[in-house]
Formats: structure tokens, sequence, C-alpha cells
């Protein structure tokens, strides 16, 4: 079997061809492109080069995900997020292929505790909006697809020099920085650990899951200032933690209160907590601060 993962190095990508070529040594070949190998918003080109390689599995984790530039680069969003979901569901019908799409609790409101896989979405914000276009693209063109959404996404960097950083190490990085940390406390979500996601991701086509929406997610919810707690408590650093509303801030594109995601369809992941627990246990790197 032909597996193409795009957007290979990211946070995601990275563990998705890990988990795919560990687990499918003897029966699958995995390849692993991203921005160097392929430019999945040129569709004349996504098609060719696809096309050429023939794959039964493709695993999309390229996407626009600059939550507040999205409100004034909206057709750039568009195009990554939606137009070029929709090339890609297009050729692995014509291939006959598995299509995986990842997607996030930002398509909805936020205006209830939590989301099931059969609300409907209602985003308020552009990024928002791009996701929901690539779930209607994907489910427009595509009958064999997985529709994964997930949320706050963290785990190794990804590659590259400017390879994005989780909140995790963001945290961890101020906390070196400064003595005191304000984080919002009123938006909720699912902190998810990229090494289950990818494990869970495997699982699903593993084992013939129907096609359709799963949410997949680290068990419980967290704001941004339960999750910085926790690190920080595990971590044993002492610092000054504030929390405050997000429209303090000011940013650029409106959050969602709720982008807690319910799974319903799929076994329970672990909590975030034991997920973050492990995340920092393998870190290697010494932080300042420690007590």
């Amino acid at each position: 079997m032909k597996i193409l993962i795009i957007g290979a190095k990211g946070m995601l990508g990275q563990e998705l061809a890990k988990e795919f070529s560990d687990k499918r040594q003897e029966t699958s070949k995995v390849y692993a492109w991203d921005r160097e190998e392929i430019d999945i918003t040129n569709e004349a080109e996504a098609v060719e080069k696809i096309k050429a390689l023939k794959p039964e599995l493709i695993i999309n984790c390229a996407a626009y995900n600059a939550v507040d530039k999205a409100e004034g680069e909206v057709d750039v969003a568009n195009k990554l997020n939606g137009e070029a979901v929709g090339y890609l569901a297009k050729i692995s019908k014509e291939l006959g292929a598995v299509l995986v799409q990842y997607s996030t609790g930002y398509v909805f409101r936020g205006d209830k505790p939590s989301y099931r896989e059969d609300d409907e979405p209602n985003p308020i914000n552009a990024y928002g909006r791009s996701k929901l276009l690539g779930e209607k693209m994907l489910q427009e063109n595509c009958e064999k697809h997985y529709l994964i959404r997930t949320n706050l996404l963290f785990g190794r960097p990804a590659a590259g020099v400017n390879g994005k950083k989780s909140f995790v190490e963001i945290m961890l990085q101020k906390a070196g920085e400064t003595d005191k940390i304000e984080v919002v406390n009123d938006e909720f979500s699912n902190p998810t650990y990229v090494v289950d996601l990818a494990r869970a991701t495997y699982e699903l086509i593993d084992k013939n899951y129907s096609f359709g929406i799963y949410h997949l997610i680290n068990d419980g919810q967290a704001s941004w200032y339960d999750w910085a707690k926790e690190i920080f408590t595990i971590k044993n650093i002492k610092i000054n933690l504030i929390p405050i509303s997000g429209e303090k801030l000011k940013r650029q594109a409106e959050r969602p209160r709720y982008s807690v995601l319910a799974n319903t369809k799929f076994p329970k992941l672990r909590s975030w907590q034991e997920a973050v627990s492990e995340h920092l246990a393998n870190k290697s790197e010494p932080e300042s601060k420690l007590a």
C-alpha cells in the first residue's frame, strides 16, 4: 500500500510519518511530502504529482493556522484550507484512494459547552470559515474520507528553521524570560498530543472504521490558563500566572468561548493532563526557574 502524507514536516505530520512507517514496514511504503515536494494550492501540480504516485491513502496535514492573520488574508486561508482540500478530494476520488483531512473546533460558534460530530458548524472567524470550506469540499468531492476534527495540538516542534512551536514550548520559553505571565481563562478547548492523535488516526484506518466525521482529542477540557498552570506544576516552575479575559488581548480574530469537541464515535484517548506529563518528561533540555 502506498501512503502519502502531505505536510509531513509539521508537528502532526512528523508523528504520522513515524506512526505509519513503524507499523506498516512490511506492507506499506510511506511517502512524506512537504512544501518542497508539492504545492497543493496549485491544482495542476497536485494532480500531476499525486496521480503519478498513485497512493491508496492520502493524509493531509498541510494547513493555514494563523488565526489572527487569516482575518486579513482570507483568500490565502481559503486557498490552502478550503480549495486545496477540494483538489485533493477530487484526485482521491479519481484514484479510488482514501483521504484523511483534519479540521478544528473553531468551525463551531462556541455558544455551548461542547460539540458532537453531528452538530452544525457555524464559525465566527475567517480561520474557522476556511476550515469549514475544506470540510465541505471534502464531503462534496470524495466519499471515501475521514474528517478528523481536533484541537490545540502540542508535541515536538515542526521541522525547519521557522517550525511552529506549541503552547507548551511557548510557555516554557516565556518562563525563562519573565516572572509574570498573563493567560486567557475564559476560552475552553481540548489540548491534544500529536503522538496520541497520530496513533488514533492509524487505528481509525487500520480497523476500518466507517467513513465520516470523528472528533479525536485527548480526554477532558481546559482553558489556556488551566493548561499553563498544569505545565508549570508538572515542571515545578514557580511563576506568577495571571488569569485574564480573552477580550483584554484585543486580537484581530474573535475566538469561540467553547471550541470543546465531544468524542462520541471512537474510544476515548487518555487525559490531556497525562499526555502533557509524558510530553514534558520526554523533553531533555533544562528549564529555568526550577524550584
